[in-house]
């Protein structure tokens, strides 16, 4: 009806609108009343326009006199004319318009990148894109004529192809990725495939595709898995060699994170904790320390070392599980992982073999083998320093000089077992006897030494009582008691005195002690620094 007005308004396009809108002016203000009036009054405008043809024809009969027949099929062509005039007109523009739409859509898909199909039913093309036809190397024309099937398309993908539209026809949605080789080309493609059900300007139900190429991503994915892969691979690859080379040394070692836990430990770390490699991986210091406080120390010393520093130290202590005692060399130094970030490498040089066997040393250079205490350079040692100490603060010191009478008759009558065996004695009665800060030595043979911070009486009451606990219990020895006394000499400090001064004065006092009888203690202060004539002799 519209087309049919507009083709016969003719020069009557300026009849007053329906409605004017906003932008309209009136004289007077516009009421539900004025516009109902204009409303009707366009309306018979439109109806009168439409019959003047008939009206027009109606006139002309009467005025020619022409029949009622002739007048009423002149009428009626009349009435019909404006009709036919505008649905041909109507059908025009309406193609007109569906051309400009299809060139526009074709227009529209051309600028669009990506492969693009609009199909009826039986999978029949009706447009495609430029890219759709570039794709599968025909034109256009060839695809909206022959279709694919045979070209690019096998049979059997075209049935599956056939089953999916007709779902899409009957109001289904699909998207799907495909992993397809080109037949013309073997390319490989990857493809995201979307379709869906439209409506064309016939009103036919249609279905309109997508396909979103995602090859150069799919492609670089795989590629990128694979480099992974291949850093994974080598990653372990290299883990495995450092392990194997790590579980080669025997010095106990620990690899950590930046987070001070323990990501990889050789065979000797694991041997020395009593833990396999598995249990000790993931645990920290805290773990691992018999204390709380010997814990945070080694978290410390790990923040210090990823700061920068390197940690070289030597600690004692014990091992776990077995209690025995260790010592060794802690060396802690920062490094670089494989993947970038900063690790703690902590090496443990036990050296316990090494420190006990120097203790042993030392003992042997310092005690006398067979009584266990101290030997002549140790005991020399310890007195020249207990000297220097008194000639600074004033304080007694005393000197025993002790020598087992008639020892070489002993060893003759009972042999060196029994002769060790006395000596050993003498020495356990000796360190019962004397106070804990007094120094007991053995100065050579039967011969033994005493130092002691007290002054001439304290000392000769020290003598003594180390004379009783001697002489008054025989000795036990695997040849039965053997009866044993010693004789002794006592020298005190004097100012000035070096150690061989101090000891002479105490041999002079037991030689003394020797020839008034033995089994007595003399003190040197009571007698000649010089001894008679008649004992000159015996003290070469």
């Amino acid at each position: 009806m519209a087309l049919v007005t507009h083709a016969a308004s003719g020069t009557l396009h300026n009849l007053p609108p329906l409605h004017r809108g906003p932008r309209h002016c009136y004289a007077r203000p516009l009421t539900w009343f004025n516009a109902g009036s204009e409303l009707i009054a366009a309306t018979l405008a439109r109806a009168l326009l439409l019959a003047l043809p008939a009206v027009t024809a109606a006139c002309a009969c009467v005025v020619l006199e022409a029949s009622v027949a002739v007048t009423a099929v002149a009428v009626g062509l009349a009435a019909y004319l404006p009709g036919v005039v505008g649905f041909l007109v109507g059908r025009r523009q309406r193609m007109a318009m569906a051309r400009r739409a299809n060139e526009l859509v074709k227009a529209l898909i051309d600028a669009i990148p990506d492969p693009i199909h609009i199909k009826r039913r039986g999978s029949r093309y009706v447009m495609v894109n430029e890219a759709f036809a570039r794709y599968h190397g025909v034109s256009r024309q060839q695809v909206l004529e022959d279709g694919l099937v045979g070209r690019t398309c096998d049979p059997a993908n075209h049935e599956l192809t056939l089953q999916e539209d007709e779902q899409i026809l009957a109001g289904a949605e699909l998207t799907k990725e495909e992993h397809t080789i080109r037949r013309h080309t073997g390319e490989e493609v990857f493809r995201i495939i979307s379709k869906h059900r439209s409506v064309d300007v016939d009103g036919e139900p249609v279905v309109v595709g997508i396909d979103h190429h995602i090859t150069q991503w799919r492609v670089a994915e795989r590629e990128l898995k694979q480099a992974l892969e291949r850093e994974v691979e080598l990653r372990l690859r290299t883990e495995r060699f450092v392990q194997d080379l790590i579980d080669v040394l025997p010095d106990a070692i620990f690899l950590k994170d930046e987070n001070s836990r323990l990501v990889m430990v050789n065979a000797a770390a694991a041997r020395i904790r009593h833990m396999s490699k598995e249990q000790l991986i993931g645990l920290t210091g805290r773990d691992l320390a018999p204390r709380p406080e010997v814990g945070e120390v080694s978290m410390d010393e790990d923040s210090r070392v990823l700061a920068g520093e390197e940690i070289v130290k030597e600690e004692a202590g014990v091992l776990p599980v077995t209690g025995e005692e260790c010592h060794r060399i802690v060396v802690k130094r920062r490094c670089i992982n494989v993947d970038g970030k900063p690790m703690v490498v902590s090496i443990q040089h036990y050296v316990t073999e090494w420190r006990l066997a120097e203790r042993e040393l030392q003992r042997l250079a310092q005690e006398d083998a067979l009584t266990g205490i101290a030997n002549r350079r140790c005991f020399s040692a310890e007195a020249e320093r207990a000297m220097h100490a008194v000639e600074r603060s004033g304080q007694p010191l005393s000197l025993l000089l002790l020598d087992l009478d008639h020892f070489k008759d002993i060893n003759d009558g009972h042999g060196h077992n029994v002769g060790d065996q006395v000596l050993t004695e003498l020495v356990r009665r000796l360190r019962e006897a004397l106070r804990k800060a007094d120094l007991p030595g053995r100065w050579g043979g039967e011969e033994f030494i005493v130092l002691l911070h007290s002054d001439a009486d304290a000392a000769m009451a020290v003598a003594e009582r180390v004379r009783r606990a001697v002489a008054d219990t025989p000795f036990n020895t695997c040849h039965g008691p053997v009866n044993v006394t010693l004789s002794g000499g006592c020298a005190s400090y004097r100012p000035g005195d070096s150690l061989s001064r101090l000891v002479g004065r105490a041999d002079r006092a037991l030689y003394a002690a020797k020839h008034g009888g033995r089994n007595r203690i003399l003190d040197a202060a009571q007698h000649p620094d010089t001894l008679p004539a008649s004992l000159s002799g015996e003290l070469d």
